[in-house]
């Protein structure tokens, strides 16, 4: 669709949504049906009574149920001049607590959440503690056994790069643009209460990064060998990569776009 095309069907431009959610009571990001909650749907369901119609939420991409976001990025076709809209007050009157707007910005026509994004980057959370925590048991993963995070980001650096990974995709998810992909950043670190896990690339497979995590972790919990990692890459085998951790450790801490694109970005 050239540039032409895209002005008629979004004549008015796009809304640019930053969106702040915790995902314990959703099945995720992507509607589902009217019975089942969603993080889209709720959203969508926000849309239709601000403008009395509905209208439809693209995200930069899906997360599972029980992850949370940090700054998950939607678009949506404005159905008229939106221009002097608060939205990031009028959204919170018809969100729930859990889901938050954080901005909400005016895009040109050619702007897509999922397709103009140029990577991203997720931050798995774990309370490493002797005793559990009940007020974050669903936002960090919980492991007693003291990590060794020297150790774990030494592993976690064997994936920077441009690898197959098809060996930390679920079985069974549909791919449709291969399985090979470019991490930039992969580490462990201790921040604040928490050690959390950084991993920034291109693209990211169905699961992949709880995926990671679960493997990774065997080296501390399993005994595994840290230099294992390159082989499991190579071998392309999900049989030989370890579990899928815990969803609600798992952040979308931040979407990527051009600044050229960003440049292009007109408050609301």
């Amino acid at each position: 669709m050239n540039s032409e095309e895209l002005k008629l069907k979004a004549p008015h431009g796009k809304v640019k949504l930053t969106i702040e959610y915790e995902g314990t009571n959703y099945y995720g990001w992507q509607r589902q049906g009217p019975a089942i909650s969603t993080i889209q749907g709720t959203i969508e369901e926000a849309l239709f009574k601000l403008f009395g119609q509905k209208i439809n939420l693209a995200g930069a991409g899906r997360t599972d149920s029980g992850v949370h976001a940090t700054n998950q990025i939607a678009h949506f076709i404005a159905p008229r001049d939106v221009r002097g809209y608060n939205f990031v007050h009028l959204f919170q009157a018809a969100l729930p607590p859990d889901i938050t707007i954080k901005d909400a910005v005016l895009m040109p026509s050619h702007f897509h959440s999922q397709v103009s994004a140029q990577g991203k980057k997720y931050v798995y959370r774990i309370w490493n503690e002797p005793l559990p925590s009940a007020l974050r048991a669903k936002r960090a993963l919980w492991i007693r056994k003291p990590l060794d995070l020297e150790r774990l980001s030494g592993a976690a650096k064997i994936l920077i790069g441009t690898h197959d990974f098809n060996c930390f995709r679920s079985e069974g998810s549909a791919v449709t643009n291969g399985t090979t992909r470019t991490v930039s950043e992969a580490k462990f670190l201790r921040s604040d209460e928490f050690v959390e896990f950084h991993i920034q690339g291109n693209g990211f497979l169905k699961q992949m990064v709880r995926n990671i995590v679960g493997t990774l972790l065997q080296i501390e919990l399993n005994g595994r060998d840290p230099e294992s990692i390159l082989a499991l890459i190579n071998s392309k085998d999900r049989r030989q990569a370890g579990p899928t951790v815990e969803p609600q450790g798992l952040y979308l801490e931040r979407v990527f776009y051009s600044p050229d694109l960003d440049n292009l970005a007109q408050p609301l």
